[in-house]
């Protein structure tokens, strides 16, 4: 295989950046700019990167849908690899071959998951659990140090999110198995072993990039608005993806003109 050097993204970031001057309110057609960069990206998979998150979040919604039987189809989002015709036809027929491998194994299970308990929350779970393995297995792929930790950092932010939503509902520790991934920097062994002790579980956090967040985290936690510590989360995560804006040429250029497409319709 090819090794991509930084001067294969040369003509990519001079017109990322003439594409970006030329930018006006962010209404840009997401999932045509996800097509012209696959097209013109010296590694499509930085691409799939980003789109990974809305075939995980497409396939919520349809198992919502089914849950609730109604018609929740206004909240798919078409950036995806997968487009949400294909996804529902998939679940419908039970056919998973034409999905990415992965992607179609954690929906089957999801599936078959709702289908035996009817607890749309525990397909979440599963499909959150794919979904940081698919995109620390992506970031892998792509050989970028930058999005490997990213990948590393959204599974801290996945199970912190967890941890806090379940110590303010007083779950039970037995409950923690099969709820957090491996795949970031705090082992689920530990995070297991600290639970339900609010300030042992946020202190095992605070190497990471999340610490900011960990104040909100610690009221979240008692009860005290989860929203506030929502927020400082996507602050840490935006604060990691900031690294790569005084980038001139290289990956990064089209990794962070990528995220900022991505947060100005969030």
């Amino acid at each position: 295989m090819k090794k991509i050097k930084d001067t294969d993204y040369l003509y990519l970031s001079s017109y990322l950046q003439a594409k970006k001057a030329r930018r006006g309110e962010g209404n840009e057609d997401r999932s045509a700019v996800y097509r012209e960069l696959l097209s013109l990206a010296p590694d499509p998979q930085i691409v799939d990167f980003f789109r990974l998150k809305y075939d995980y979040h497409n396939a919520k919604v349809y198992l919502k849908s089914v849950a609730m039987g109604s018609d929740n189809s206004r909240l798919y989002l078409p950036m995806g690899r997968v487009t949400p015709a294909a996804l529902t036809e998939a679940c419908r027929a039970e056919d998973y071959r034409d999905l990415p491998a992965a992607f179609a194994e954690a929906l089957r299970q999801s599936a078959d998951t709702l289908a035996r308990t009817s607890d749309p929350r525990l397909a979440d779970f599963l499909l959150d659990l794919a979904y940081a393995r698919e995109l620390k297995a992506v970031a892998e792929k792509t050989g970028s140090a930058f999005l490997r930790d990213y990948a590393v950092l959204n599974a801290d932010a996945l199970n912190l999110r967890a941890l806090v939503r379940m110590l303010k509902s007083g779950v039970r520790p037995e409950q923690l198995k099969g709820v957090l991934t491996d795949c970031g920097s705090v082992s689920p062994a530990a995070l297991g072993a600290a639970y339900p002790d609010a300030a042992a579980v946020l202190a095992l956090f605070r190497p990471t990039k999340l610490a900011p967040a960990l104040g909100e985290g610690e009221k979240a936690a008692r009860g005290e608005g989860f929203a506030a510590f929502e927020k400082a989360v996507r602050r840490c995560l935006n604060d990691y993806m900031d690294g790569a804006k005084y980038a001139c040429f290289g990956e990064k250029v089209l990794i962070r003109y990528l995220y900022q497409i991505e947060e100005q319709s969030t």
